[in-house]
């Protein structure tokens, strides 16, 4: 979303609305605001001589919690023989352990250790102790960099090694958080002397504790503390996705210029928070003066507002936006190889509420449950891909030729879509969601495909008459149409304007963030110099000084992921601990494949009878020896 102070004001108004909306998020910053209150009342005495940690809840002497044999040296965690932190790739796992063996078996200390790791990793709060703890997106307090100055790496958490944001709860004991939350309210607090670690010390950038310090002085975990002890006088959003989509914003109103490439050291932070806090705050009481008679209420109702609607902030988000609204029919179109057809897919299992599972392949299994004609309890999904042959009675249905032997007959078929949602239009699934997708949705001729669907497109639940049936048709409201094209292959101009009117469109573009993903196959520092080397190559694509080709010619991120193939097999399937196992440089050789086999047939593609201009090839050359040459951290 493109906030605006405008913006902000009408969400502001409709607030009520906006939280009896997102029960969830609510609970999760309700939770987070309980737990900070309950932090003000816990004390931590620590005796590093003789290895002994006292933690108390105030007027509570019977729930004093001793904990003996403690290393209170700051790897100190990583020595202690119950393993907390010795599988870095199960992150998960510390959580549960230091609940049970750290807490005497008491209940509030089960509880409360349980909610101190869930809430540094960005797991979702339980009740009960878990095996496994399931990581969000939008809670999480660090991005995916594990060596890095700052927090500007991506959140995504489906199916990888969440690295620095796993850890956080795993190589921290959870006393020496609370003793930094403590010093944080204090103003006593200072990062060069914490006892704070960011990661397991495998590694020249981890491996000891002023590196792992000067890391942690900017990111995000601090800053998270200092609004959060201070949530009566400052904005306070619940996560680092809120915070960063928030302070990003382009209107000046909103934007906080000191954070903006997210690596602010934290004495600087505490310093100016609070002015630009302030300056939000007065955005609403200048419009809404009973807002200035509570102000501690005022600043908790906005920072509730800023996390949810901040941290809802996705394309998904915006998708299912456009596609629960209007003609519920929307095209995802955009450059090749962007995600749009993962993106459809997410979008089904986002509508359909598709319970997660642990595995990639438990997942696919899952999905298949919901596929046509199956159907899940909250509705069901098919796809179909278009391409030059499909036609009206594929779609719909029609008269179709039938051979027998050597006798020629013509029977009545019914088409995919029109059996999808007649199953739709079931009384019994007036509650439930059916979503149709239509892969490559442009490389047919719309026109005789649709035909007089056109009509039903935008009449909901009106009957039509079709060619050949007896019993008229309609497409329910409970039925969503997602299609997705390459609009470089085949343009919008493929929609007749009857036709285009009756989708809502939403430009897919390159994700460079997904890259990340690879930092499971090759060493962070190479990776980062890998990703600015895909950035600026479609910067090159689209700038008219170079191949000048535009930004809907730029290289969508699923064709630069194409280098995990030409890594060593050794390195790529090594079952080798995360702490002992050393992740690989990327090389000349890997990048030139990747050139030469995806790459460049792409761009020639692209450039059609221009390649055989010679200053066309000069750029192209140009550019193949700025992507392929050596890498240097």
């Amino acid at each position: 979303m493109n906030l605006t102070k405008e913006k902000l004001v009408a969400l502001w108004n409709k607030r009520e609305e906006i939280f009896a909306e997102n029960e969830n998020l609510i609970k999760r910053f309700d939770k987070v605001d309980e737990l900070f209150n309950e932090f003000q009342i816990i004390g931590v005495e620590i005796d590093a001589a003789q290895k002994k940690v006292v933690v108390k809840k105030a007027n509570e002497k019977e729930n004093d919690l001793e904990i003996q044999g403690i290393d209170c040296s700051y790897f100190g965690i990583t020595k202690d023989e119950r393993q907390f932190c010795l599988d870095r790739t199960k992150g998960q796992e510390p959580v549960n352990l230091m609940a049970k063996l750290l807490s005497s078996d008491k209940i509030y200390w089960i509880n409360l250790i349980q909610d101190i790791g869930c809430l540094l990793s960005g797991y979702d709060f339980s009740s009960t102790l878990l095996d496994r703890y399931k990581m969000m997106e939008e809670y999480r307090l660090l991005s995916n960099n594990k060596v890095a100055h700052d927090d500007n790496g991506s959140l995504l958490t489906g199916g990888q090694y969440q690295a620095a944001s796993s850890q956080l709860s795993g190589n921290n004991y959870f006393f020496w958080v609370l003793k930094t939350i403590a010093e944080i309210r204090t103003g006593s607090f200072a990062p060069q002397d914490s006892h704070l670690v960011l990661s397991y010390p495998n590694s020249k950038a981890l491996d000891n504790e002023e590196k792992q310090r000067a890391i942690l002085e900017r990111r995000f975990p601090y800053k998270f503390f200092y609004m959060w002890t201070h949530k009566d006088e400052v904005i306070h959003p619940f996560s680092l996705k809120a915070y960063k989509n928030f302070i990003t914003q382009k209107d000046v109103a909103l934007r906080y210029d000191a954070d903006q490439e997210m690596n602010q050291k934290y004495s600087d932070f505490a310093e100016k928070w609070k002015e630009y806090s302030d300056g939000i705050v007065k955005v609403i009481t200048d419009i809404d003066p009973s807002a200035s008679s509570n102000l501690v209420a005022t600043i908790a109702d906005l920072s509730k507002l800023i996390s949810i609607i901040m941290a809802k902030e996705s394309d998904i988000r915006n998708i299912r936006d456009l596609v629960e609204t209007g003609n519920k029919a929307i095209i995802l179109w955009g450059p090749p190889g962007t995600g749009k057809t993962y993106q459809a897919m997410t979008l089904v299992r986002e509508m359909l509420d598709i319970p997660e599972k642990e595995t990639k392949e438990e997942n696919e299994e899952e999905l298949r449950k919901y596929q046509f004609p199956k159907e899940g309890p909250s509705g069901s999904y098919d796809i179909v891909q278009f391409h030059p042959n499909y036609t009206y009675e594929d779609f719909v249905g029609g008269i179709s030729p039938k051979l027998d032997g050597t006798t020629l007959s013509y029977t009545l078929k019914t088409g995919r879509f029109k059996d999808f949602c007649d199953k739709a239009a079931g009384s019994e699934n007036s509650k439930k969601k059916f979503i149709f997708i239509i892969d490559e949705i442009n490389r047919a001729d719309l026109s005789a495909v649709f035909g007089e669907l056109l009509y039903a497109l935008e009449y909901r639940d009106n009957p039509i008459a079709i060619p050949n049936f007896s019993t008229s048709f309609k497409i329910p409201s409970n039925v969503y149409i997602v299609g997705t094209m390459n609009n470089v292959d085949k343009s919008l101009v493929s929609f007749d304007l009857a036709l285009r009117r009756r989708f809502g469109f939403f430009k897919v573009m390159p994700n460079m963030k997904v890259l990340e993903n690879l930092s499971k196959y090759i060493n962070e520092e190479s990776l980062s110099v890998y990703i600015k080397r895909c950035e600026n190559l479609n910067v090159s694509i689209s700038d008219k000084n170079s191949l000048g080709l535009g930004e809907d010619y730029q290289i969508g991120q699923a064709y630069f992921l194409k280098i995990k193939d030409f890594l060593p097999k050794k390195e790529q399937q090594s079952e080798t601990r995360e702490e002992d196992f050393v992740l690989p440089n990327l090389t000349i050789f890997e990048l030139e494949k990747l050139w030469v086999y995806h790459i460049e047939p792409l761009l020639e593609e692209y450039l059609g009878n221009k390649i055989d201009d010679e200053d066309t090839r000069k750029k192209l050359a140009a550019l193949r020896k700025a992507f392929t040459e050596e890498l240097k951290a």
